[in-house]
């Protein structure tokens, strides 16, 4: 009858673990709030459970997309070059991968024939995991297709002639970002493009501004 029980705490141990070394390291507030997740399933709440698995399966979804649509925004070369000349970014990597299998297993593991059976004893409806899977697959498109529609803009086309114009035709350029905020009397623009050849990655920031009439 208390087959999940175990589970729970199982669960439950981890989140107040990993909130636990984010109290001691970067000190974020979503970690804290996984800690006390974390000891809501310690105490066998079946609710919290039941959050926690759909927060899972949003994250997962979600961070899935962006990891895969990450090779998508910028140019190949670039990244390969990247992996090359800058290893740093490995550990980052690793750690989305990480990520995603504790993600996966907060699914599995909150999901177990055990614990729906209890949800379903304590007359809990069902919750399908559709709805959260789709909503952060979504959110991470949503996202993705904007930084594009952004990143190719004419104040991209701008901010790439900026920088080969500093740096000449040695390099490769590609747009890495862009903020564009309103001012009275018009806006300003601020971006970072990245230049890169075989053996060099430099970020070279960009900045203007444009007058309300399209003045610049």
């Amino acid at each position: 009858m208390d087959a999940h029980i175990p589970i729970l705490k199982r669960a439950g141990m981890v989140l107040v673990v990993l909130g636990a070394c984010d109290l001691l390291a970067i000190r974020s507030g979503l970690f804290l709030l996984g800690a006390a997740a974390g000891i809501g399933l310690l105490f066998g709440s079946l609710h919290v459970a039941s959050a926690v698995r759909w927060l899972a399966v949003f994250g997962l979804c979600a961070l899935g997309v962006m990891l895969l649509a990450w090779p998508l925004m910028q140019p190949v070369d670039l990244t390969l070059t990247q992996l090359k000349l800058q290893p740093r970014m490995l550990p980052s990597l690793a750690t989305s991968a990480i990520w995603l299998f504790i993600l996966y297993w907060l699914n599995r593991t909150l999901g177990a024939p055990a614990v729906l059976a209890a949800r379903r004893a304590a007359g809990h409806k069902p919750r399908h995991m559709g709805l959260p899977a789709a909503s952060g697959a979504a959110l991470s498109a949503l996202v993705c297709v904007m930084l594009s529609l952004l990143l190719h803009g004419e104040a991209a086309e701008r901010a790439l002639r900026d920088a080969e114009r500093r740096f000449g035709p040695d390099y490769r350029y590609h747009v890495a970002a862009l903020k564009v905020s309103n001012e009275q009397g018009g806006k300003r623009v601020e971006g970072l493009v990245m230049a890169w050849n075989g053996s060099e990655i430099r970020n070279i920031p960009v900045a203007w501004q444009e007058e309300a009439n399209g003045g610049r």
